[in-house]
């Protein structure tokens, strides 16, 4: 389906992410909601500091004025209302929908608390939280497989609850089985298309440059390029772009089922890494360019992991947009033809470390020791995130092919999917990050 041929009259959709999370996080379910109708300029996302630090902690549900002390208002209120109204304005609705996942489930009961607010929500959906939501109708998903096998669900006098099976606690918001109970709630039918279907020619890339976690606008240039026949290519770029004050870009247009390369840096134009996405069947206004958090703590529990200062491998992060790593639901990801999932970094074994019981979502990959050989297992964790030793030769310009298979999360042969990147040296904290879409 094309863009300009959307189901104008489906509402607007809003998401707010959880913990560690971004817009982009509803990504795959936002293609498979556009390739069955609805127009992807008209779902949102809302971006706030999910860092759980109590004493400095956004609450974007809540009104910047409140009753008790209308002198101090709560850091980051007002995101969800801001966002709510400005696609309201935008369409002309005067309800949207709305879906909140893991601690933005927690803002959306906040939100929805206000009888004002609740009157702009037709339906939420809620993955994976247990807040309360009053009389707002209600799809409460969660899994058997999310967080320590405790599933999850809103509590409220009109929820619908549906339990998953295998989803970890990321893919309660992303799977595709997930998004075939939200399309049948909120449109009353099954989805017509399962996998994501291709769109126009040329596709319109929009979103969000912004620091992991706590989400601080980027306003560092971005060069983006093909992905051709020559290793590290450095001509000059098909387009550059840099965030807005928001970190905001785009739409931006680019060439459907064609492989880019995004070379981004910070706000002080200092080369931070290289981004690739699995190529674009169509348009995504979701996407997220992250780099380093900004938060010390954060990026000393997170990314800091990782120190890529050797020139001689690649330092390299994997995440796929329809869930989370799971070597035991059967998953696969292969580099140059090399299985780097084990059980120890993304098995049963990995699952039972507190930090990894929501699953493996992001996957950091370098030569920890420095032998020059992959020895695999799981060298340190954090949440959501696993940390295995793999070399990548960077001593040599050359191409690394990457091959992705989901497990039972997934299991249509569209879900799996290959790219090329480049082997870019890891030197000057530099990091190559790629997206199975």
């Amino acid at each position: 389906m094309k863009d300009a041929d959307c189901d104008k009259s489906l509402r607007p959709f809003v998401f707010v992410h959880g913990t560690f999370g971004a817009g982009n996080n509803f990504a795959h379910v936002a293609s498979l909601m556009t390739s069955n109708g609805y127009c992807p300029d008209r779902i949102v996302g809302v971006e706030y500091d999910s860092i759980p630090n109590p004493a400095n902690q956004d609450y974007p549900g809540l009104n910047c004025v409140t009753a008790e002390d209308a002198s101090a208002p709560p850091k980051g209120c007002g995101k969800i209302d801001d966002v709510v109204n400005d696609i309201m304005k935008k369409t002309g609705f005067d309800q949207v929908d709305i879906a909140g996942h893991s601690q933005g489930t927690r803002h959306c009961g906040l939100y929805l608390q206000d009888p004002e607010h609740a009157k702009k929500i037709a339906h939420y959906i809620n993955f994976s939280g247990s807040p309360m939501v009053g009389d707002v109708q209600t799809l409460s998903l969660s899994s058997e497989h999310d967080l320590g096998l405790t599933p999850h669900h809103a509590i409220g006098k009109n929820v619908t609850e549906f339990t998953l099976k295998d989803e970890d606690h990321f893919a309660v918001a992303a799977s595709t089985r997930s998004f075939v109970q939200v399309y049948k709630y909120l449109v009353g039918k099954e989805p017509k298309y399962k996998t994501i279907q291709c769109g126009d020619a040329t596709v319109d890339i929009e979103g969000i440059a912004e620091t992991f976690a706590d989400n601080w606008p980027v306003t560092g240039k971005v060069e983006i390029r093909e992905v051709g026949d020559t290793p590290r290519a450095e001509g000059a770029p098909l387009q550059t772009i840099r965030g807005d004050a928001a970190g905001h870009f785009g739409p931006i247009k680019l060439k459907r089922g064609v492989a880019y390369e995004f070379k981004g840096f910070d706000d002080d134009d200092k080369l931070v890494g290289y981004s690739y996405f699995t190529p674009f069947k169509r348009s995504n206004r979701l996407v997220r360019l992250l780099i380093p958090p900004h938060d010390p703590g954060i990026a000393a529990a997170s990314t800091d992991k990782v120190t890529p200062t050797d020139k001689g491998y690649s330092a390299l992060l994997a995440q796929w947009s329809g869930g989370a790593f799971r070597y035991d639901l059967g998953a696969s990801l292969k580099i140059d033809g090399n299985e780097v999932l084990t059980d120890e970094n993304a098995g049963n074994k990995a699952l039972m470390t507190q930090s990894l019981s929501g699953g493996v979502v992001g996957f950091f990959m370098w030569d920890k020791n420095q032998n020059g050989k992959s020895d695999l297992g799981l060298v340190d964790s954090t949440s959501f995130i696993a940390y295995t030793d793999v070399f990548v030769d960077a001593t040599e310009s050359k191409f690394v092919n990457l091959e992705f298979t989901p497990g039972s999360e997934d299991t249509a042969p569209e879900a799996s999917a290959k790219t090329t990147i480049s082997n870019w040296p890891s030197e000057n904290d530099v990091l190559t990050s790629v997206t199975f879409q």
